[in-house]
C-alpha cells in the first residue's frame, strides 16, 4: 500500500536537487504577536516572507533556520502523495487552492492517489495553530488511508533541542523525534512508539491511521503546531496545548540548560487533537467551500516527483 522507504530515498536524491527551486509561493496568517507561513502545497513556511511560525516580539521561529522543513503525506491503495518542498520534493499533487483570510486560511489539494485533501488553518490560541484536515475519497472504490505530518525544529538559542512524546491517541500508528523522515511510510529507527526522549538537531512527526474510507466518503482530523510564549516553559506549553484539545504530541525544548527539568528558554510541539465542536465545524466547512471554488478557478500545477 505504502511506497517503501528505500524507493522514497532513491527518489529524494533527485528531488532534493530541485526542492528549493520548486518551492511553492504562499502567504502568511497572523494572530496578534504570532505569524505562520503557509505554502501553496499546504506546508508551514512561506518562502517569500521567510516565515515558518514566528513570535513577533523577538523573532523566535523554530522552523525558519536551516532547512525550513514541514511536510504532509497521504498513502492509499493507489500510492502516495506529499507536500515537502524543502526536503524530498513534493509529489502526486495535481492542483491546489490556497486562500488567505487575515488570521485564517483554507487550502484544497487534489492528488493522483484517489483522494482530495482540504486544510483549514486557524489559531486555537495566539501561539497555537490548528489545522483541520478533511480527506475525501474520489477514487470510486474503497481505500485504506494513512496520513502523517512532520517538521524540523531549530530552537533558540542553541538551534538544537530535546524531543519527547506526551499523551496518547488511538489513531496514532507511529511517531518520530527526528524531523527529517520520509513524508510517507512511517518512521523506522526513529520511532517513538515505545516512548522517546532524544537530544540533537531534531524535530517531530506523527502518523495516524484513518482505516478504510468508502467511495465518496470523507474523514476529518486535526493537527496542531505550537511555539512557546515568552517566559513560558515547555511544561506550561504542553498544558496549554492539552487545554485546546491536543491528545498526543512530540514536544521539543531548547537544551541550553540541559535536559528536563533543566528547562530551555524556548519550546515547540507538533500534535494531533480532537475535531472542533459542531458550531465551529460548520464555519470551517463553509471555508472549505470557498477554497474549493478558488481552486477551480486556478490552473492545475505540475510538481516534480
Amino acid at each position: 500500500m505504502i511506497k517503501s522507504r528505500m524507493a522514497l530515498l532513491a527518489m529524494a536524491s533527485v528531488a532534493a536537487m530541485f526542492a528549493a527551486s520548486q518551492a511553492q509561493a504562499g502567504g502568511t496568517i497572523t494572530n496578534g504577536n504570532y505569524t505562520v507561513g503557509i505554502s501553496d502545497n499546504g506546508q508551514l513556511f512561506d518562502g517569500n516572507a521567510y516565515v515558518g511560525f514566528r513570535r513577533g516580539a523577538d523573532g523566535y521561529d523554530p522552523l525558519a533556520p536551516g532547512t525550513p522543513r514541514d511536510s504532509w503525506g497521504v498513502s492509499t491503495n493507489l500510492g502516495s502523495a506529499w507536500g515537502d518542498d524543502y526536503n524530498y520534493g513534493s509529489s502526486g499533487i495535481t492542483g491546489t487552492g490556497l486562500v488567505i483570510a487575515g488570521n485564517s486560511a483554507t487550502n484544497v489539494i487534489t492528488t493522483n492517489v484517489g483522494v482530495t485533501l482540504s486544510e483549514n488553518f486557524s489559531f486555537a490560541a495566539d501561539n497555537i495553530l490548528r489545522i483541520v484536515h478533511t480527506i475525501t475519497n474520489t477514487s470510486g472504490g474503497d481505500l485504506d488511508v494513512t496520513f502523517q505530518r512532520e517538521w524540523d525544529t531549530d530552537i533558540d538559542p542553541t538551534f538544537n533541542n530535546e524531543s519527547f512524546n506526551v499523551g496518547a491517541d488511538g489513531r496514532v500508528t507511529d511517531s518520530s523525534w527526528y524531523g527529517f523522515d520520509a513524508p510517507v511510510g512511517g518512521y523506522g529507527g526513529n520511532s517513538c512508539n515505545a516512548g522517546c526522549d532524544v537530544s540533537g538537531d531534531l524535530g517531530g512527526g506523527i502518523q495516524i491511521g484513518l482505516g478504510t474510507l468508502g467511495a465518496g466518503r470523507s474523514i476529518s482530523f486535526i493537527y496542531l503546531y505550537g511555539i512557546s510564549q515568552q517566559g513560558q516553559d515547555v511544561n506550561q506549553l504542553i498544558a496549554q496545548a492539552q487545554g485546546v484539545g491536543a491528545t498526543y504530541m512530540i514536544a521539543g525544548q531548547g537544551v541550553e540548560n540541559g535536559s528536563r527539568p533543566g528547562l530551555g528558554a524556548n519550546s515547540a510541539f507538533i500534535a494531533v487533537g480532537q475535531v472542533p465542536e459542531p458550531a465551529s465545524w460548520a464555519m470551517m466547512v463553509a471555508g472549505f467551500g470557498l477554497a474549493g471554488a478558488a481552486m477551480r478557478r486556478r490552473r492545475t500545477q505540475t510538481v516534480f516527483a
